[in-house]
């Protein structure tokens, strides 16, 4: 009796559990998504061009199932582009034409369950997109001009969008190699392509944009201006009564400034915490030169942030008065560290992080005379911090 009590009881037992199972397995198996009613056409709207494309106002369809409007067009190597709005807008862009002129776009209401409107089909009319604005400004005279060791650009990207300008150049055998890719959506700026010697040489620009439009080419010849890099090994420490730093270890000290070791984050000049800015220090170059530009490498992985100099001045002398006073001293400079992308403090893309890391590169427009005494003053950091940090210099120019 209690062989046959036992298997009657274990299946009853098991009835409300397999009852479970199986009603959250059936609550696993996706069912169908709810079809919505089909969503009025957009009917009432107003287009406003804008570079390379236009935005779409319009009335929503008054109805309860609407989740997003679309707009469908086509790009210029034939894909097919979609943008969404949400319902909370009630405008659309439609970017990336490659040229100026007038293009068809469809614009649809989407309601539950991707049930689609019939299509209103709009013209819009697309202006001069910026990549293209861009290539014009810098066929203007004086735009692209020869500089010490390569060319000079001066860009404008007036809707500050991302864009690439691409440097190319002939080597030795005739062939077209790249100089330099430079990523920004900076609204205008300075941009030196360097390393080549003084040997008159053909260049290419052309531009390009998020989209891959690419714009033709410019290409001309220049005659790049002498210059050389100054010898690391004549520099020294050259420490007056009224220079500001102070270490914030002991062999964080301006000598490691041009030890070589430009991406080595242990071998960085750092001044202690809290010791005010703005702070300055000093330097002798070894010899007198008339510099033309100069590279300078943050703090690994500080870039644009902390302590990381934001603004500072350069001032040369020959005959330093030995009290560290400001009246035997001639400023050469005053710069700013730019960001390419033009982020906000905290953020940074990869192109800006590789730009600081290859030397962040400062022109040096006028000088009196050689120099060869230096002195570095910084006047604000990119993170407000009150000391800094650096991890080399590189100079260049031509020596008397």
């Amino acid at each position: 009796m209690r062989h046959y009590f036992n298997t009657i009881k274990t299946p009853l037992l098991l009835c409300p559990l397999l009852l479970l199972l199986t009603g959250c397995a059936e609550d696993l198996i996706p069912g169908s998504f709810r079809q919505g009613e089909k969503p009025g056409a957009i009917t009432s709207y107003t287009v406003t061009s804008v570079p390379g494309g236009a935005v779409i106002r319009y009335e929503l369809p008054n109805h309860p199932d609407l989740r997003y409007v679309k707009a469908v067009y086509s790009m210029a190597d034939g894909r097919v582009r979609e943008n969404k709005a949400s319902i909370y807008n009630n405008s659309i862009l439609v970017d990336g034409f490659a040229k100026a002129g007038d293009y068809q776009v469809k614009l649809v209401a989407v309601g539950v369950g991707d049930v689609e409107s019939d299509a209103t089909a709009i013209a819009i009319t697309a202006l001069t997109p910026t990549y293209l604005q861009t290539l014009e400004k810098l066929r203007e005279e004086g735009n692209i001009t020869a500089t010490f060791g390569g060319i000079r650009l001066l860009f404008e990207n007036a809707t500050e969008t991302p864009l690439a300008i691409h440097i190319i150049s002939r080597n030795d055998q005739g062939q077209w190699q790249t100089a330099r890719d430079f990523y920004t959506r900076l609204g205008a700026g300075v941009l030196n392509v360097r390393g080549f010697a003084a040997q008159e040489r053909e260049f290419g620009i052309f531009v390009t944009d998020r989209w891959n439009n690419t714009s033709d080419t410019i290409r001309a010849n220049f005659l790049p201006l002498h210059e050389v890099m100054m010898d690391k090994s004549r520099f020294r420490e050259y420490n007056l009564p009224t220079d500001t730093w102070q270490a914030h270890t002991g062999f964080r000290t301006p000598s490691v400034l041009w030890d070589g070791n430009d991406r080595v984050s242990s071998t960085i000049f750092h001044t202690a915490p809290g010791t005010g800015i703005p702070q300055h220090f000093s330097f002798d170059m070894g010899v007198a030169a008339n510099l033309s530009r100069f590279l300078m490498y943050s703090r690994l992985n500080y870039e644009y942030q902390f302590n990381h100099p934001k603004m500072f001045e350069l001032w040369g002398s020959n005959n330093p008065d030995p009290d560290g006073s400001w009246d035997s001293w001639t400023l050469v400079g005053t710069y700013n560290s730019v960001k390419p992308s033009g982020l906000p403090l905290g953020e940074s893309t990869n192109d800006d992080i590789n730009y600081a890391r290859a030397g962040e590169e400062f022109d040096i427009e006028f000088q009196e005379e050689p120099y060869r005494y230096w002195r570095w003053r910084t006047l604000d950091t990119w993170g407000g911090n009150s000391d800094v940090s650096l991890g080399e210099f590189t100079f260049f120019g031509t020596v008397n």
